[in-house]
């Protein structure tokens, strides 16, 4: 298959590229005037196609073994040449980087680096033969800097190289955000001045800083800014290109110009060479010919007897590539005060005059970072900002001796600090040069922070959060790692942190014990000693360190050893998730067997009682499971709902498993809503709660009752009324039972006088007082023959008897009805046919 011819004289600019592709043919010169007698029609030579092509971006660069033509395609057609050398068949060599290794036809020569030359058509890799065969014309794709390399004979068969940009890497367009270099302010917004700040130096000054010593008339310059602006597309490396700024009447700026990819929309940190979402930051550097004699009007243009700013275009590789928008604003005359020290801040803290003199008040800067960190100069307000005076800063160390003791060292404005020196305060002099050549020193101490240590991992472990509360954590090698040095420093300095999803963020030490077994049996409890310090393998964290509003899931424990607090230095971290699950409600309780549930466990009967009003109990619904700790039965909780005919949906109150207002389930003497939807639920921890559905079947309290005669040991359907006018009350026992009987809740009793009661309602024949009475009245239907007579005898008085019916001949017939209302007004009816014998 044909592909991309590239020589291996090319592979110097090969070398430097992250991505290319180079492919070699042979050259064949005899073949020259064969090959141009094939040609018609040569539309350019290559020179000319370098200029025809400019720098429009090329799309594809092909090579027709056959014909010999070059064929290049811009975004205005196709371009042609002939090349002075071709065959019919061409032996070609692909050479690519892949990463840092360098390959031809996918196998490894060599390394990125590595000198690469052609001698005799052979590649040789760093001087020795590769035994390669290769030729000297060549096409080179380089994505890294979006060119072609074109080396081919030209007309006169002289060899000569061309670049073409790739149209695809091309720049396309230049949006200039920000346009104006002028006075820097660091507080936004800012009344700063608007031109850049300049003075001239009236004598020499010897000179710590970066910018070394000055000599008197030298142009001292403030603080300014930087340009921005956008690239499209935004994989074009406007950090590589060659950028000037250039006046309308072609004049360039007399500074030099320099972008940095601008990443902070996408990154955190990090320097890149490419912007990756084609944002730039352009800065200017004044070069040589701009001096303290001529910077008033280096930048600006007389228009009608008034100096103007010159309107400057940004140029990349002599190309216009934005508006003549950019401006270079400096003062017209220089500085006249000096930088005041009560109008900026160091480090973070507000100047003061008083800190100008080692006799003076010293600013304190606390919590400095560890490691390299840069003391910056700023401006104290937007309405009174100095900062952009400043020429040139630099800090001295105020005391050698304990510098160099912990390891704090100084360069410019930045202070490298080592470890040890954690929780020091060392003195330093911040020595600031204006641009009207004044020194203001600020004293300043600075006290760094405690070191800190790589957070370790120990193993993650999920707990089951149970009633019983027991978090025990697993330290892995947290204590018994430690070295000796390194448990004497502890000292019992140990703090615990979270994320705070279920524990608190910050748990008190005093609520964590320590343990050599995961019993939890053998409390490690002197924390002042190295050997029993390693001897910790487990921790127990208090139940009062449950957050305010737990999550369950994973929460992220932190544990630090630290050295003594006065230095609180980290000895070491380490982190690990800590994931809480939840038990199943069925792990917790089961159904209570001494209530009425279903064989299936659920639909619960439960009967309403009476206090003030109606009422309902579903407290003994579920009890605890066996072995299961810290829960009572108290402490499962209820909710319950019923669905009126209308549809809506009410929820009843329930208070400790007691429905208090269960009246809205009886009307017209009936519990109407007899069905509730019921939910237990335990709460583990704040809204950690496990819970079960269930269904209620709500009776009233003498629900189900009914009169039963019995003819030896069998239920009849009709009473017999006896010779002395009576229903005979119930007697015998099982198989032998004979009369009449009231049955309620899988009891039964004779239906004799007025002192009857049965599974603790007593029966009245007056309104009952509280839910333990039931009244019960005797009546017959209209139809039915005979008079009844209420029971009236006790067994106490041996005289009762049972219900009479008087009044009835031999044969005839009636219905009994019996009526109970309890004290919630509901009423329940049982009847039984009887037959005067």
């Amino acid at each position: 298959m044909n592909k991309k011819f590239l020589s291996a004289i090319l592979f110097g600019a090969l070398m430097v590229t992250s991505t290319g592709t180079f492919v070699s043919c042979k050259d064949y010169d005899d073949d020259i005037d064969e090959i141009n007698g094939k040609i018609d029609k040569i539309e350019t030579t290559l020179s000319e196609l370098e200029s025809k092509i400019g720098d429009k971006g090329v799309s594809s660069v092909t090579f027709d073994e056959k014909t010999g033509v070059l064929t290049v395609v811009d975004g205005t057609g196709s371009h042609t040449y002939t090349i002075k050398t071709t065959a019919p068949s061409v032996e070609k060599t692909v050479v690519t980087v892949d990463g840092k290794d360098l390959k031809v036809d996918g196998k490894v020569i060599g390394q990125l680096g590595d000198t690469v030359e052609v001698k005799d058509n052979e590649l040789y890799v760093n001087g020795k033969a590769t035994g390669i065969k290769v030729g000297k014309y060549a096409i080179l794709e380089n994505d890294a800097d979006g060119m072609y390399t074109i080396t081919l004979p030209d007309a006169n068969g002289e060899m000569k190289t061309i670049k073409l940009p790739k149209a695809t890497s091309g720049m396309m367009n230049v949006t200039a955000n920000v346009a104006k270099f002028t006075a820097k302010n660091t507080v936004t917004p800012s009344t700063a001045p608007d031109g850049i700040a300049w003075g001239k130096a009236d004598k020499a000054i010897t000179w710590k800083g970066a910018k070394g010593n000055i000599a008197k008339g030298q142009l001292l310059l403030g603080r300014y800014t930087e340009g921005e602006v956008t690239v499209v597309p935004s994989s074009y490396n406007l950090g590589a290109q060659t950028l000037k700024l250039v006046a309308s009447d072609g004049s360039v700026a007399p500074v030099t110009v320099t972008a940095t990819a601008n990443n902070d929309l996408i990154y955190d940190k990090g320097d890149r060479a490419a912007s990756a979402n084609g944002n730039w930051t352009v800065a200017i550097t004044m070069d040589e010919t701009v001096t303290a004699d001529n910077i008033a009007t280096a930048f600006a243009t007389e228009v009608e007897s008034q100096a103007k700013n010159v309107k400057y275009a940004l140029s990349v590789n002599g190309d216009l590539v934005t508006g003549y928008e950019f401006i270079i604003d400096t003062d017209e005359d220089p500085e006249a005060t000096a930088l005041a020290a009560t109008k900026i801040k160091v480090g973070g803290v507000e100047g003061t005059d008083a800190a100008k003199t080692a006799g003076g008040t010293a600013l304190t800067i606390s919590d400095f970072k560890l490691g390299t960190n840069e003391i910056i100069i700023e401006d104290k307000d937007a309405s009174n900002a100095d900062a952009h005076k400043v020429y040139d800063a630099y800090l001295e160390i105020g005391d050698i001796d304990k510098a160099g003791r912990y390891g704090v060292t100084v360069n410019g404005m930045k202070i490298t600090a080592a470890d040890k020196a954690a929780k020091q305060e060392i003195p330093f002099i911040v020595h600031i040069l204006d641009v009207k050549g004044t020194e203001t020193k600020q004293y300043i101490k600075v006290t760094f922070v405690a070191a800190t240590v790589e957070d370790e991992p120990i193993a993650d472990q999920t707990y089951k959060l149970m009633p019983e509360k027991n978090f025990v954590i697993d330290l892995g090698n947290t204590f018994t790692g430690l070295t000796d040095e390194q448990a004497d420093k502890v000292q019992g300095n140990i703090t615990w942190a979270t994320d705070g999803n279920f524990f608190k963020k910050d748990i008190t030490e005093s609520n964590v014990t320590y343990y050599t077994d995961a019993a939890c049996k053998k409390q490690v409890t002197d924390l002042s000693s190295a050997a029993t310090i390693k001897t910790i393998k487990y921790a127990k964290i208090a139940e009062d360190e449950i957050a305010t509003a737990p999550k369950a899931g994973a929460t992220k424990l932190t544990i630090t050893l630290s050295d003594a607090a006065a230095a609180g230095n980290e000895i070491k971290k380490v982190s690990a998730n800590y994931t809480i699950t939840l038990p199943s409600f069925d792990e917790l309780a089961v159904v209570n067997t001494n209530a009425l549930w279903n064989e299936a466990g659920t639909t619960l009967t439960a009967r309403m009682g009476w206090s003030t009003n109606a009422t309902l109990s579903l407290a003994k619904a579920y009890t605890v499971k066996d072995g299961v700790k810290g829960l009572a039965i108290d402490n499962i909780e209820y909710v319950a709902t019923y669905t009126t005919d209308a549809g809506k949906v009410t929820e009843l109150t329930v208070n400790n498993g007691e429905i208090e207002n269960a009246g809205g389930l009886i009307v017209e003497k009936k519990v109407k809503y007899n069905t509730l939807a019921a939910t237990a639920s335990i709460e583990l921890a704040t809204d950690l709660t496990v819970s079960k559905d269930f269904t209620v079947t709500v009776k009233s309290i003498f629900e189900d009752a009914k009169i039963v005669y019995y003819k030896a040991g069998a239920a009849q359907s009709i009473a017999t009324v006896g010779a002395d006018n009576y229903i005979a009350p119930l007697t015998g026992a099982a198989d032998k039972r004979t009369g009449l009987a009231l049955v309620f809740n899988g009891k039964e009793i004779a239906v004799a006088g007025t002192d009857m009661a049965i599974d603790g309602i007593k029966l009245t024949t007056s309104d009952p007082s509280d839910a333990t009475e039931v009244k019960v009245e005797y009546k017959n239907t209209d139809a039915s023959k005979g008079t009844v007579v209420d029971p009236t005898g006790t067994v106490a008085g041996k005289d009762a008897k049972g219900v009479s019916i008087t009044d009835m001949r031999s044969g005839e017939k009636g219905t009994l009805v019996v009526t109970f209302t309890d004290k919630n007004g509901v009423v329940t009816t049982s009847t039984i046919d009887y037959q005067y014998n």
